[in-house]
C-alpha cells in the first residue's frame, strides 16, 4: 500500500513540476517587463518580487538584459547579485534530517539520510576493520542538522568515519576501543565538521628557549558540498589558556591555502602556537574561521554539432562559448570558453577544479563518448579556455557536445570554536 501511495505521489509530482516551472517562467517574464514600467513604484515592486523568488529564477533572467533599457539592465544586475548571495547562503547551510521510527535498521537509517541530504554513506564490510553487526535504533529527528545528528547515530552504535575515503562517500566503520564521543569532540558550522585531532609539543635541545606547540584540526565536509579551495588566516585564530591569557599563534600573519581535490571530503589544518609555561595545563578556548570558495549550482550546456560552432549559452553567472570544432589528424578537437561574471579568484593558476568539469560527446544513437585528453588554452581572472579531444571516426553530424560546470563561484566564512583541550 505504501509503495502504491508513493508511486501515485511520484506521478502527480511528475505532472505538476513542468506546469509549475512554466508558470514560474511566465511570471518572471512578466516581472522583467515590469522593470521598465512607467511608474517607479511598479519598477521597485518588480525588482523586490524577483529577489524574493530566490535563486531558482537566476536561470530564467534574460542574459545581460538583452536589448533592454539601461535601467532594466541595472536592475537585473542588482537582482543577480542578490540572488547569488542567497545561493551562496543556501550552499553554505547544513543539510537537515527528518526521520522518526522505532527499531529502524541502521542501513535503513543511512539510506534515508543519504536520500534526504545527497551525502553518500558506505558501510565497511570489513575492509577497514571488523564488519558492522546489525543494529536497530529508535530515532526522532525533525529538521535536525546533518553533522550533529550523524555523529550522534555513530556514537550510539559504536561507529566512526574513515575521514579520507577516495570516492566522496562517508565510510562508516567500527570505532576503536577507547574512542571518545564524536559529538562531544566536534564543532559544527554549515556543511563543515571541525574536531581537534592531536596536539604535539616539541623542544629543540640545541637551544635554550626554542620550544613549540602544534594543534592539528581535522576538517570534514558533507560529500554533497564541493569546495574549490579552503583558506585559513592565522590572524583569525584566537587561543587562550585557563587564566584567559592569550597564547599567540606563530606566524600570525600567514595565510594557509588548502587545495582541495575533486574527490576529497576532508583535510587537516595544523596551527602552530607559542609553547606556554608548564604551569598552563590546557587550551581553555580556541576560536577560528575557515574561508571557503565553493561551486554554485552545476549547469549542463548542450551544443548541437557541427552547427553550434561560435555559439554561446548562459546560465546564471557563467557563459559557455563553443569556440571551434575541427578535425585534428585522427581526433576531433572541440574548444570551449567558460566565462564567469566573477570567479572570485577561483581560476587562479594553482586552482585546477575547472578541469575536472565533465565533458562528453553524445552520438545520434545515444552513445556517450568521454574525451580522452584535454589541453588548457587560456586561463584569466574570470575565464578559462579548454580544448577537448575525442577519438571518433567519421564526422560529427547529429552529435551533441555536453559540458557541465558550476554556474557561479561563491565564498563564505565558517566559524569554529573548541574549549578545554588538555596540553601534553
Amino acid at each position: 500500500m505504501l509503495q502504491a501511495v508513493m508511486m501515485l505521489l511520484g506521478s502527480v509530482v511528475g505532472q505538476a513540476a513542468p506546469v509549475a516551472a512554466d508558470e514560474l517562467q511566465i511570471e518572471v517574464r512578466r516581472l522583467v517587463r515590469q522593470l521598465d514600467a512607467r511608474e517607479l513604484v511598479d519598477r521597485e515592486a518588480a525588482e523586490k518580487t524577483l529577489i524574493e523568488k530566490g535563486p531558482k529564477v537566476l536561470d530564467l533572467l534574460p542574459p545581460d538584459g538583452g536589448t533592454a533599457s539601461a535601467e532594466v539592465k541595472l536592475r537585473l544586475g542588482r537582482i543577480r547579485v542578490q540572488l547569488q548571495k542567497q545561493q551562496a547562503a543556501a550552499a553554505a547551510a547544513e543539510s537537515e534530517i527528518t526521520l522518526k521510527g522505532e527499531r529502524l535498521a541502521l542501513d535503513e537509517i543511512f539510506r534515508s539520510i543519504e536520500a534526504q541530504t545527497g551525502n553518500k554513506i558506505a558501510v565497511s564490510a570489513g575492509g577497514q576493520g571488523p564488519a558492522i553487526a546489525p543494529v536497530r535504533l529508535t530515532v526522532d529527528y525533525s529538521n535536525a542538522p546533518f553533522w550533529p545528528t550523524f555523529d550522534e547515530i555513530l556514537d550510539r552504535t559504536g561507529l566512526t568515519l574513515y575521514s579520507f575515503a577516495p570516492d566522496r562517500s562517508l565510510q562508516v566503520s567500527r570505532a576503536r576501543d577507547g574512542a571518545i564521543s564524536r559529538r562531544a569532540n566536534a564543532a559544527y558550522s554549515g556543511p563543515f565538521r571541525f574536531a581537534p585531532a592531536r596536539i604535539d609539543a616539541s623542544r629543540d635541545l640545541r637551544t635554550a628557549r626554542d620550544s613549540s606547540l602544534a594543534l592539528t584540526i581535522e576538517v570534514a565536509w558533507e560529500p554533497r558540498f564541493r569546495p574549490i579551495s579552503l583558506q585559513q588566516r592565522m590572524s583569525e585564530i584566537e587561543v587562550s589558556d585557563e587564566r584567559g591569557k592569550p597564547l599567540p599563534v606563530v606566524t600570525g600573519e600567514a595565510i594557509l591555502e588548502i587545495p582541495v581535490s575533486a574527490e576529497a571530503i576532508g583535510t587537516e589544518i595544523r596551527i602552530p602556537i607559542e609553547a606556554p609555561p608548564r604551569s598552563v595545563e590546557k587550551i581553555a578556548q580556541l576560536r577560528g574561521a575557515l574561508r571557503a570558495l565553493m561551486q554554485g549550482k552545476s549547469e549542463t550546456f548542450t551544443f548541437e554539432l557541427p552547427k553550434a560552432e561560435k555559439s554561446e549559452q548562459r546560465a546564471a553567472g557563467v557563459r559557455v562559448i563553443l569556440e571551434q570544432v575541427r578535425k585534428n589528424r585522427d581526433v576531433w578537437e572541440i574548444r570551449i570558453t567558460a566565462r564567469f561574471d566573477d570567479a572570485a579568484g577561483a581560476l587562479a593558476s594553482h586552482r585546477t577544479w575547472v578541469y575536472d568539469n565533465p565533458a562528453r560527446l553524445i552520438t545520434p544513437s545515444g552513445e556517450e563518448i568521454p574525451f580522452h585528453a584535454f589541453d588548457s588554452v587560456r586561463q584569466t581572472e574570470n575565464e578559462v579556455g579548454v580544448a577537448y579531444f575525442f577519438g571518433i571516426e567519421g564526422d560529427l553530424q547529429g552529435c551533441k557536445f555536453v559540458y557541465e560546470t558550476a554556474s557561479s563561484v561563491l565564498s563564505a566564512s565558517f566559524d569554529y570554536q573548541f574549549s578545554d583541550i588538555r596540553l601534553p
